[in-house]
């Protein structure tokens, strides 16, 4: 008698595991950024651990896999990279400063991650939206597509916002927390960090936006001297690392 086979069990796909911190801190310093910062727009690289713990703790509480995602001020694209390091459907990163994109260009060349560059300001691309959330008529970096779908769409928006207490970035800070929840979709989440001190007053702006907003952590921003009117080698700035999720995100019954 031939013995009958047994049937194959269901191929299960690989699956790579989940990128731990040491890891993506190790990835994303490789990630360059500006030659030339503008004290003007207040930028300040994120540093790579900070970055991969706002990266983690994203996707932990909303999910980065196969996630719509911007990045912005993107800057040279540390957060956006890392979003697609981490398995990110699409990110588009935005940036008002052309030098910025340009080394934000180079390293998504050399990581060869899913990342869009659009040279738009971030407020501007958020007001531009129409009813239905998508803005109109915004070219990219490089003068080609439009930005379609972009509001109202994202699941997760990334930020390290200008701090807000230049003379020339004054309020930035919350301009860009509210760009950001606009940009999301209804229960989409923006993740961003502000100045510990005026924790009361963007609790407050989260709110008449809309948003509910909570702190994740408190974390240690080290500033290095980079400006003239920087006077020490370095500086640590207290600041909240926020979560701040769009309304309108009930599960139906």
């Amino acid at each position: 008698r031939t013995k009958k086979k047994k049937p194959r069990a269901p191929h299960t796909p690989y699956t790579p595991p989940r990128m731990k911190l040491k890891q993506l801190v190790g990835e994303l310093q490789g990630v360059q950024t500006w030659r030339h910062p503008k004290s003007e727009l207040e930028q300040y690289p994120t540093p790579p651990d900070i970055a991969a713990h706002m990266l983690l703790a994203a996707d932990a509480e909303d999910g980065l896999e196969d996630a719509l995602v911007a990045d912005l001020g993107c800057g040279g694209g540390v957060l956006g990279i890392g979003a697609a390091l981490l398995g990110a459907a699409h990110v588009l990163a935005v940036d008002l400063d052309p030098a910025a994109l340009e080394v934000a260009a180079e390293n998504v060349e050399e990581f060869e991650v899913p990342v869009s560059l659009l040279g738009c300001d971030v407020v501007q691309l958020a007001m531009r939206s129409g009813p239905e959330g998508a803005p109109s008529g915004v070219a990219d970096a490089e003068g080609g597509a439009d930005a379609g779908a972009a509001g109202g769409a994202f699941d997760i928006v990334l930020m390290n916002p200008p701090f807000g207490t230049r003379n020339e970035s004054h309020g930035a800070d919350v301009a860009f927390m509210q760009a950001g929840l606009r940009l999301c979709r209804p229960g989409g989440a923006v993740y961003s960090l502000h100045k510990t001190s005026t924790r009361p007053f963007i609790a407050k702006k989260a709110a008449e936006a809309g948003g509910e907003a909570s702190v994740v952590a408190e974390l240690r921003f080290e500033i290095p001297r980079m400006y003239k009117h920087h006077r020490q080698p370095s500086k640590d700035v207290a600041v909240d690392f926020w979560r701040v999720q769009r309304g309108g995100g009930g599960e139906e019954e």
